[in-house]
């Protein structure tokens, strides 16, 4: 039998914050639009008053008194007013990146056999002696809020518990997707991420997660592009309504607090787009949602190198990145989820322990970092023109992480996102030794028992430290 190995290109999830109605021709007509209440529940007649301004509401999450709508862009104005709203913008979409992907066909390995491969894991867990300690159990389970999963992957089948969900609606992303059925059942794997991210916490088989017999659930969000803020939310709802013990969420990006200007390039009219209040104070209350009910959040800190506690800096990236034709922004910018309070959030190191080249860093707002992998050398080679040799001499496999695929293999990426659910295992692991406890203790015993500490000006890039399995059980 023959399997495929896969080199990821590419740095894990990013956020497109841009609404709809910018990437639209300037006579659109409709957009969607994000509103929040100012409860915690809808009003009873919100969805008459949006139908009789030419509207409709497409998704919901009453739990934290959140919609998304479509309308009318004259109707944007109105909505604002209406009676019970707190904030409303232009919906932000959440978008997977350009990715290539390098194939190779290897010979299907016996149990455990990649273990050689996987420096990453071996540093968490200090050459598998944490296995002798504690490898988990169905007891605890992590929630994992991203693309899906392999279902038949046969590293992850053995702890992959009922009740993983899909929460792509039908049309998927603002009906672009006819594919998307909405079915609930729903939550394979189109892409690959979610089930690189599972396998980092809970394979067992072929590769090895930092807690081989955890139990995991999937929740998927994300098609085979983007997705809206209120799949994310209500999937996080749903994960702490499951009462899952960690929800892992290897996802993050930006919300604006302040304005967004478009001159339309036909008109030369300066448009006032908003901020994006709404789905900042959404998210906030999804995460406060999630603790109230015994959930420990940890999400991962992003890839763009760049200080996220330097709220002008993030504006000064975010006006470079996605400024210009005729898009600007003011104000302040916050990566989310992981500059929320109560959130854990993940930066990355490369293979020996260095901060990695492309992770966000930022004083005050990194928890923790682990093995997320670099790409220093795939730089290096592919600027030099020597991108073959990088491949023939395998050094990929020096610098990448190796995990579980969408298609029964397995692939290397580098990212934020694969820090991120390494995290999530020790957290489950510390509550299999430990038994259950508030979020917020078991934050403080991550801190405390599971991370080989930093000090100083080292805190901005590592936060508490190094993430150690070993440590956290002995």
């Amino acid at each position: 039998m023959r399997k495929l190995f896969k080199l990821l290109v590419g740095l894990a999830l990013v956020i497109s914050f841009l609404p709809f109605t910018l990437t639209a021709e300037a006579s659109e007509q409709e957009g969607y639009y994000s509103v929040l209440f100012s409860k915690n529940s809808i009003p009873q007649n919100f969805e008459t008053e949006i139908e009789s301004l030419g509207g409709e509401v497409v998704y919901s999450v009453p739990e934290i008194g959140f919609v998304q709508i479509k309308a009318p862009t004259t109707a944007f104005g109105t909505v604002k007013s209406l009676n019970g709203v707190s904030a409303a913008n232009p919906s932000i979409s959440w978008d997977l990146p350009q990715t290539e992907k390098i194939s190779e066909d290897v010979v299907n390995p016996a149990d455990a056999a990649l273990w050689g491969l996987q420096w990453d894991i071996q540093r968490i867990t200090n050459n598998g002696e944490s296995y002798k300690l504690g490898t988990g159990s169905h007891d605890v389970v992590v929630g994992i809020i991203d693309t899906g999963i392999d279902r038949d992957h046969p590293d992850l089948v053995g702890n992959l518990l009922p009740g993983s969900k899909n929460f792509v609606p039908a049309g998927g992303f603002q009906g672009t997707e006819p594919e998307e059925t909405g079915n609930p059942n729903a939550f394979d794997d189109v892409n690959g991420h979610g089930s690189h991210v599972a396998g980092s916490i809970a394979a067992n088989g072929a590769m090895l997660g930092v807690a081989p017999d955890t139990g995991i659930r999937a929740y998927r969000v994300f098609g085979k592009s983007s997705a809206e803020s209120g799949w994310i939310f209500a999937a996080m709802i749903a994960a702490a309504n499951d009462d899952v013990d960690v929800i892992s969420m290897s996802l993050g990006g930006f919300d604006i607090l302040g304005q967004a200007f478009y001159v339309d390039p036909v008109t030369g009219e300066k448009i006032n787009l908003g901020n994006d209040v709404a789905d900042f104070k959404a998210y906030k209350r999804a995460v406060d949602y999630a603790l109230s009910k015994g959930s420990l959040v940890v999400a991962a800190s992003g890839n763009d190198g760049i200080d996220i506690s330097n709220k002008s800096e993030v504006m000064d990236f975010l006006n470079a990145e996605y400024g210009g034709n005729g898009l600007s922004f003011t104000g302040a910018g916050f990566t989310v989820p992981a500059t929320l309070p109560g959130v854990i959030t993940v930066s990355a190191t490369g293979p020996n322990d260095q901060f990695a080249s492309y992770a966000n860093y930022g004083s005050g707002v990194i928890d923790i970092t682990t093995s997320g992998g670099d790409s220093q050398l795939y730089v290096e080679y592919l600027i030099s023109g020597k991108f073959d040799e990088y491949l023939e001499q395998r050094l990929f496999e020096t610098e990448f992480n190796l995990s579980t695929s969408n298609d029964g293999g397995w692939y290397w990426s580098t990212g934020t996102s694969m820090a991120t659910p390494k995290v999530s295992a020790v957290a489950a692991l510390l509550i299999d030794k430990y038994g259950k406890m508030s979020p917020a203790q078991l934050e403080q015993l991550l801190y405390r028992v599971a991370v080989d500490p930093v000090k100083g000006n080292d805190k901005a890039y590592f936060g508490n430290g190094f993430l150690n399995a070993y440590k956290a059980l002995q």
